[in-house]
């Protein structure tokens, strides 16, 4: 039985530094950021969605020496070329002030992984489509995620309400909250000044509780990136019931048409 034709790459990704060789680069170097060009080119937000449906995953064709490039192969390359060709145009544009777009928002995790890869090995990355076109779809530098921070990333204090999920971390103590109307969990920082904190928050595991702190939220989105717990404390419910008949006094009916309505309130 004859081999099967090896295909073309999608796309192949440069680490461009003095002296680079694969042999050098870590592989969990590779690994995020190889995930992260996998993210961008399925125009996945990987705070939003865990996996990566089949027909767009991409693999690893080959590897060659010169610098280090990998050779990547999508089942969807279309669509793979034309989410990088965005990205690569929205990369080109940081230093201007042209309104951000979902795209952004979407590419920014990926980005900060880039960014990090890029610092961590004192590299340049470059995306190509052809080995032999003379520039790059796009390239990340160590500080192309910092650019992209100063137009998207807004702090401030605030406070979440989430049932805390875990707590504890080997060198930084980290929280767990599971809040509503938000798939993935939201990972949160603690004060590190504040180690009885740490403690007390341990004591809610399965709980609600409403945490104080300094937010990082997506621009426009609303999304919050970061969060920093200074205290918390259990959040006081009224009597369900008796709101309900509150509202229905003052003429609400619609609370009728609600099933349970208690256990609505509860989840609200």
């Amino acid at each position: 039985m004859p081999k099967p034709k090896k295909p073309d790459p999608t796309f192949e990704v440069r680490f461009v530094g003095p002296g680079l060789v694969p042999e050098k680069i870590p592989v969990h170097v590779v690994s995020e950021v190889l995930t992260a060009l996998q993210n961008l080119a399925s125009g996945r937000d990987p705070s939003q969605s865990r996996h990566i449906p089949n027909e767009q995953i991409i693999g690893l064709l080959q590897i060659r020496r010169g610098s280090a490039v990998y050779s990547c192969v999508s089942r969807a390359p279309d669509e793979a070329r034309h989410n990088l060709t965005q990205v690569g145009v929205m990369l080109s544009g940081l230093d201007q002030t042209q309104t951000e777009d979902d795209l952004m928002v979407t590419a920014f995790r990926p980005i900060e992984t880039l960014s990090q890869a890029a610092r961590s090995i004192g590299c340049r990355l470059e995306v190509y489509y052809d080995r032999n076109r003379n520039s790059p779809v796009f390239a990340v530098d160590e500080d192309d995620f910092s650019r992209l921070s100063k137009r998207l990333l807004l702090t401030g204090e605030t406070t979440v309400i989430g049932r805390v999920e875990r707590v504890g971390g080997a060198t930084q103590t980290k929280c767990l909250l599971r809040m509503p109307n938000r798939k993935p969990l939201l990972y949160c920082n603690v004060e590190s000044d504040k180690p009885k904190l740490a403690r007390e928050l341990g004591k809610h595991l399965y709980e609600n509780i409403a945490a104080t702190g300094t937010a990082t939220w997506i621009h426009r989105t609303w999304y919050i990136y970061k969060f920093t717990i200074r205290d918390f404390k259990k959040p006081g419910f009224s009597n369900p019931k008796a709101t309900i008949e509150m509202l229905r006094r003052a003429g609400l009916d619609a609370w009728d048409s609600i099933p349970d309505p208690e256990s609505y309130i509860r989840e609200v």
